[in-house]
């Protein structure tokens, strides 16, 4: 009996012990990436607010943007606590031995899309009050995005160009008619590619579908991801989460203009597994 109130005891301070240790957690960055520098902000943010109960932290970065390679790394596990925000896919839990925290990342802004715009066509969309009337027109994504296959299922002409940069290009010269992009995210590409003549932003239409984005971990990193995701919350019924939220969206979302848009709802039909709960984290970029 007393061995086995020792064996208790000493399992119980070892776990105190471990939830007080420095904890490494390992973003993504890169100095001109606005997005990835408030993925890491939010991750901050959660660390933070724990504190108290889980100790010490320390942030590690890794200088790459691409997903694809982080992706990788985070299915080995070749960095403590590697993070990766990403859109969500059923398929990374089940095929590679991921975990997510179920709060979506980006308040569900990246769902609202507003459209670059063939500037041919930029005038008779004014006549255009129907999702019927958009059919005809052909929408450009990049390869393997998510918007693909919600376009396509939402009965939209899409065409994927592997090459980021060419499908402002080919929308410019009229090859696409629309290239949609989260409702934040124009106003800084609009500056990034400044350079490229006759960049034009539709005015009349915001496509609207739920398409969250969650913290994604290897399977191992267990108390990574109860910590932030404990932080998330606290961070979410303090108002702390939203104002860091504002802080890097209300200007994009300003400078589009959404208010007064038709608002196209669509249907994502690769969440119909999600529990919906994650729903209740949204903010409404429309009510801003």
């Amino acid at each position: 009996m007393i061995a086995r109130l020792l064996s208790i005891l000493l399992l119980t301070l070892l776990s105190i012990e471990q939830a007080h240790a420095e904890l490494v957690v390992t973003t993504r960055n890169i100095f001109d990436s606005r997005y990835l520098n408030y993925y890491t902000d939010l991750v901050t943010l959660a660390l933070e607010k724990t504190r108290p109960e889980y100790g010490d932290y320390r942030m590690k970065e890794i200088s790459t943007i691409e997903t694809k390679r982080t992706l990788a790394m985070v299915v080995q596990n070749t960095h403590p606590n590697l993070i990766i925000e990403l859109a969500y896919d059923e398929q990374l839990t089940a095929d590679h031995n991921l975990m997510f925290i179920d709060i979506p990342v980006d308040g569900g802004t990246i769902g609202y899309r507003a459209c670059y715009v063939n500037p041919a066509i930029k005038e008779e969309l004014k006549k255009v009050n129907t999702f019927e009337g958009l059919r005809k027109y052909t929408f450009g994504q990049g390869v393997g995005w998510a918007d693909t296959a919600i376009l396509r299922h939402n009965g939209l002409k899409v065409i994927e160009i592997a090459n980021f940069e060419s499908i402002f290009k080919m929308t410019i010269a009229g090859r696409l008619d629309f290239f949609c992009r989260g409702a934040s995210q124009i106003k800084d590409e609009v500056e990034q590619f400044k350079l490229l003549n006759n960049i034009a932003i539709d005015d009349t239409f915001i496509l609207s579908y739920s398409l969250p984005r969650f913290f994604y971990l290897n399977s191992k990193n267990t108390l990574a991801k109860k910590r932030i995701a404990a932080g998330m919350k606290i961070a979410f019924a303090d108002g702390s989460l939203k104002r860091l939220w504002l802080k890097y969206n209300k200007e994009g979302i300003d400078f589009i203009k959404m208010k007064g848009r038709r608002v196209y709802k669509l249907e994502n039909p690769f969440i119909k597994n999600l529990n919906p709960d994650y729903s209740h984290y949204f903010f409404d970029p429309l009510a801003i």
